[in-house]
């Protein structure tokens, strides 16, 4: 059985202001009387000042996210055209770009091994005159990404 109280705030909060506006129009109507509703009017104060601030709460953050987002990208495009600079550049050695925590070059390659899983393949013959082959590994054959030390040719 669905619950009559919305689930999404901005929901409840059109719901609460028409349950509220009803009921005190209607008291005699629906039986009640003015001390019924006195601990609904006093929650619902409560809530009317707590529901604006968090929805404001929220505008802020969201405002200040994309302000960090913004300022984060307009800082890497600065630094990338640096680094760049620096990676090209022979006065800088493998200690100082370890030390400037950007890639060192691997100048003597490390070989991968032979692999430890076999590869899986799967035609496709979904389209006619077409044949379409599919490889993963055999551990993760939903996978669609190679094994490591796996390479497309």
């Amino acid at each position: 059985m669905a619950d009559y109280i919305p689930a999404p705030d901005a929901d409840f909060h059109a719901w609460q202001l028409n349950f509220v506006s009803y009921a005190n129009a209607n008291l005699g109507a629906l039986g009640l009387v003015a001390g019924d509703l006195t601990p609904i009017t006093t929650a619902q104060s409560t809530w009317g000042i707590a529901y604006p601030a968090h929805v404001s709460a929220q505008q802020n953050a969201q405002g200040a996210t994309q302000t960090k987002k913004d300022a984060r990208s307009a800082y890497v495009a600065a630094l990338r055209p640096l680094v760049k600079r620096l990676q090209a550049s022979a006065a800088v050695d493998a200690a100082e770009r370890a030390n400037l925590g950007i890639t060192v070059p691997d100048t003597e390659p490390t070989p991968t091994g032979p692999p430890t899983t076999a590869p899986l393949g799967k035609i496709d013959c979904g389209q006619r005159l077409l044949h379409t082959v599919h490889f993963m590994d055999e551990t993760t054959p939903t996978s669609k990404s190679k094994p490591a030390g796996g390479r497309s040719s």
